[in-house]
């Protein structure tokens, strides 16, 4: 336990934010207070403030845009930090004929670079139109459509240790993606992507009609987290699966299954975490008890 005079010290000298609510930093607008909040704008910043907490034997826990992401009505003990400051200007660093690579730190929205790529006729990110969150929580998650995900644009990470504080560049081939995730330790801290040249009046149209589409399938007007549950590895998607069992519309509280899109769990008020997990038990539940598979939850889960 760190003292208080400690605690304000600490504070004070990497102008943390003490007990600030987390639900004003995640899409899903749930989550007690972190005991301290920390928004670098820099590498170097972000790994004094790391080393500090190892100093201090704080626990700590970093994320990006919160797009992704249950916090618990309690919050999160230690240090958050979230990096979404962590972002210089976007750069093509090599221009060739065929593929071009794309420089940006983690901490740039997925939204800014699709537009710097279609702004320079670069094609690849078309399937993210209308993901929101940052670049490094997109590349974490493996965020994506049926017609792509990150795995397929990655070219390299820069992936900072915890333990080490040491930042290592990590080359497309020796990353393990996986369904919505990737398998690597550490905080990615920047990336590049390899995209291709395209007439940009084609891809500004398959851009817009992505987002369309999104924004005509989804619950983009109420609070969520986006998809919760993973889709099965075979048959149908989860919300099929959900909405088939007769659970659109279901609430507890004010946590519901979307009316529009069944993989959604929309917060339209003033949900709580327990809201959510409650409503979340009950889907599996349903699911399972319908159809014999067990729905895994998509969604990040942190704190009490």
């Amino acid at each position: 336990m760190i003292a208080k005079k400690t605690k304000s010290a600490l504070a004070q000298k990497f102008n943390l934010l003490v007990d600030e609510p987390l639900k004003n930093y995640t899409s899903f607008k749930i989550g007690g207070p972190a005991d301290f909040l920390a928004l670098p704008k820099s590498k170097t910043e972000l790994i004094r403030l790391l080393k500090e907490a190892d100093h201090h034997d704080m626990p700590v826990t970093l994320f990006g845009g919160g797009t992704n992401l249950l916090i618990g009505d309690k919050g999160i003990r230690g240090l958050v930090v979230i990096t979404k400051h962590l972002k210089s200007t976007i750069r093509i660093i090599d221009k060739k004929r065929a593929k071009t690579t794309l420089y940006t730190e983690s901490g740039e929205r997925l939204s800014k670079v699709c537009q710097f790529a279609i702004n320079h006729s670069l094609s690849g990110l078309e399937f993210s139109a209308g993901i929101p969150g940052s670049i490094g929580g997109a590349i974490k998650m493996n965020a994506g459509t049926l017609s792509g995900d990150m795995s397929t644009i990655v070219e390299t990470i820069e992936v900072l240790n915890q333990e080490t504080f040491k930042v290592k560049t990590l080359h497309r081939q020796s990353l393990d993606f996986s369904y919505r995730k990737l398998h690597q330790k550490g905080f990615i801290v920047a990336a590049t992507l390899k995209l291709t040249f395209e007439d940009p009046e084609k891809i500004k149209h398959i851009f817009k009609q992505n987002l369309a589409k999104r924004n005509a399938t989804q619950p983009v007007s109420f609070a969520s987290a986006g998809c919760f549950f993973k889709n099965p590895t075979q048959g149908k998607p989860a919300g099929e699966l959900i909405e088939k069992s007769g659970l659109k519309g279901m609430r507890v509280n004010d946590a519901m299954v979307s009316d529009i899109h069944a993989n959604y769990i929309v917060n339209i008020n003033n949900a709580t975490c327990e809201d959510i997990l409650l409503l979340k038990q009950k889907v599996q539940e349903a699911v399972s008890q319908k159809y014999h598979i067990n729905l895994e939850t998509e969604v990040r889960m942190e704190g009490e």
